[in-house]
């Protein structure tokens, strides 16, 4: 469904003088972003504070410790200052032998830092224990660090319960992250464009529209650390999919598929059914040109949209994100699969 979201302020005022003129009325409140769209989702990703990348040294991606740090793990001292070389090095020691214990200990005290950006210090190895026995499973998604946000940017929000509508200027990560994830049910938001963002080459890119910024995210996904293996496979055979995304050149155009339930299987089938109407195809992984590709076709042309040779940006147990880019006129056109 394609979406063209106005300024809250605007619509707001003219739904007021639609009341004055005529009280019996009832007003209409804007339509806009919920806490659980999936814009949202990816919006906080990318303002949250990076916590998955040093699991190796704290087990959970519900926080990360601050650095420098250091650590004794197997009789061997290190002093952890660069998320990346730094925990290499960390698993190189824990893999070395299988006949040691791999615990880490921590020099304390320590700090550590919440996705919300949030800070703790911690004195001891058990309440460090403590801490992290209440943390909740690891997540399916992570951090997108493949692309920033370039404040100030402006958010209109309007709760619908009282009717009120406010303005906010958001000029840091933190900000943006503890917005949207204190989003109450009765509030949307809408962003106020233009605004740029910094992709993982340092390139400025400016986004217009929702859709606009829901594709510059998600190609810059691709840019990040995601090598497609067998594990896709799994992932994509075990249960079905609905499509909860489709951008087609800057259009959101998701509704095309709306209905549609997708089964994979492991021999290269796939069957889309609609309404009790099936439609079947086929699917394959091949390599592409320092990518993964994921071929999608089906009979008939219902379907027709999807049958283009995807490259695989990111995928999690529960979504498969895939960029394709024409051959023809370069459009570029984004397509994410969420597990039923």
């Amino acid at each position: 469904m394609k979406k063209y979201i106005l300024g809250f302020m605007v619509v707001i005022s003219l739904t007021m003088i639609a009341c004055q003129s005529d009280e019996s009325e009832q007003t209409v409140a804007p339509q806009g972003l919920t806490k659980d769209s999936a814009l949202s989702q990816l919006a906080s990703r990318v303002s949250q504070y990076p916590t998955a990348q040093d699991n190796v040294l704290d087990g959970t991606d519900a926080f990360a410790v601050a650095l420098p740090v250091t650590v004794t793990v197997n009789n061997i001292t290190i002093v952890v200052d660069n998320n990346s070389s730094n925990c290499h090095d960390i698993e190189d020691i824990i893999n070395q032998n299988t006949n040691d214990d791999d615990i880490i200990y921590f020099q304390f005290p320590i700090r550590i830092i919440y996705k919300n950006h949030n800070q703790v210090q911690v004195v001891s190895q058990e309440q460090f224990q403590t801490i992290l026995a209440a943390c909740p499973p690891n997540s399916t998604t992570t951090e997108i660090e493949c692309i920033d946000f370039n404040y100030p940017i402006v958010i209109n929000s309007y709760n619908t319960a009282t009717q009120t509508p406010t303005s906010h200027t958001i000029t840091t990560n933190a900000q943006l992250y503890n917005f949207i994830d204190g989003l109450t049910v009765n509030e949307i938001y809408s962003f106020v464009y233009p605004f740029s963002m910094t992709n993982n080459n340092g390139q400025i890119v400016t986004v217009n529209t929702d859709a606009e910024l829901q594709a510059a995210i998600q190609a810059a996904i691709g840019s990040c650390n995601n090598s497609p293996t067998n594990e896709f496979t799994t992932i994509l055979v075990s249960g079905s999919w609905y499509v909860s995304s489709f951008i087609e050149d800057d259009q959101d155009e998701t509704y095309e598929f709306d209905g549609y339930s997708f089964t994979f299987t492991a021999n290269g089938n796939v069957i889309a059914i609609k309404n009790s109407i099936t439609t079947n195809g086929t699917w394959r992984r091949i390599p592409g040109n320092g990518y993964t590709k994921f071929d999608l076709n089906f009979s008939g042309s219902q379907l027709e949209d999807l049958e283009e040779d995807w490259q695989i940006m990111e995928y999690t147990p529960t979504l498969i994100r895939l960029k394709h880019v024409s051959g023809g006129n370069g459009g570029v056109h984004y397509l994410t699969f969420s597990k039923n």
